[in-house]
């Protein structure tokens, strides 16, 4: 049983198209260990009903993050955890709310250096990919202009992001995926604020979709403090190997103590 001293509130942030429930078997092993978990849903995403071609920026996507941390106690400081498109999510708010976080976990997340777009990653990765196969992309501004959502395709996502992924979960993903806002604007962060938070990055060793050596490029570029790897996990370590991601996210919880 943890003391009110040792427990820690893990705030989860999902990737692109996923939702609070992506985090369902990690919620339940940290609550489990004693701690509290908060697993939002961006703007657009699992119950939010916005729409998520009306979703431009970065903000927008990022306004049920934002309102969680604003309404957030002051003495209160928070573990936050993101997967994927969430390291764009995690890096507004170590910029805007260095204060509260105790260490921000990028779970093989892009963790993306200053002046860098979603696009920006997003081309990164098709450049090692190839293509993106069945995925669906919307434009809601007219097919004319740049596309303002997108939807993984089922045949790409088993082969890319959930090869390793139980069969039932991988049902659920299909029922419950939506689509994620292609947002406009660059991410801008300083060092006294973002570099002011404590960063560990998950390596999936076995990620398609944001593969190893583009995990360990960003890690080059932008070195955290601390450094964890799951064997055997693919893009998604919640449904593949949730035990494995549990632990190393104990570990930290166990290591930051909020001042």
């Amino acid at each position: 049983m943890q003391t009110s001293s040792s427990r820690r509130h893990l705030v989860l942030v999902h990737g692109a198209g996923g939702g609070g429930w992506s985090w369902y078997k990690v919620t339940d092993l940290l609550l489990k260990a004693g701690h509290t978990v908060s697993a939002l849903d961006m703007a657009g995403a699992g119950i939010d009903s916005r729409e998520p071609d009306d979703i431009r920026t970065l903000q927008d996507y990022n306004q049920p993050l934002t309102d969680f941390f604003t309404a957030l106690p002051s003495h209160e400081k928070v573990i936050l955890v993101g997967h994927s498109v969430g390291g764009f999510n995690l890096t507004m708010m170590m910029e805007q709310f260095p204060h509260k976080i105790v260490a921000a976990v990028f779970v093989t997340a892009f963790m993306p250096l200053t002046g860098t777009t979603l696009t920006d990653s997003l081309n990164e990765i098709l450049s090692r990919v190839g293509s993106f196969g069945d995925t669906e992309f919307f434009y809601g501004k007219g097919e004319e202009n740049p596309p303002t959502s997108f939807k993984f395709g089922k045949q790409f996502g088993r082969q890319f992001v959930l090869q390793n992924t139980p069969s039932w979960d991988i049902t659920l993903v299909h029922s419950l995926l939506k689509r994620c806002p292609l947002w406009e604007g660059a991410i801008s962060y300083t060092s006294e604020n973002y570099g002011s938070v404590s960063r560990a990055y998950v390596v999936a060793k076995e990620d398609k979709f944001i593969v190893q050596e583009m995990q360990k490029q960003m890690i080059t570029d932008n070195p955290p403090q601390m450094l964890y790897e799951i064997e055997g996990s693919d893009d998604c370590p919640f449904f593949s190997k949730p035990d494995s991601l549990a632990q190393i996210l104990l570990q930290i919880a166990n290591k930051c103590t909020p001042t």
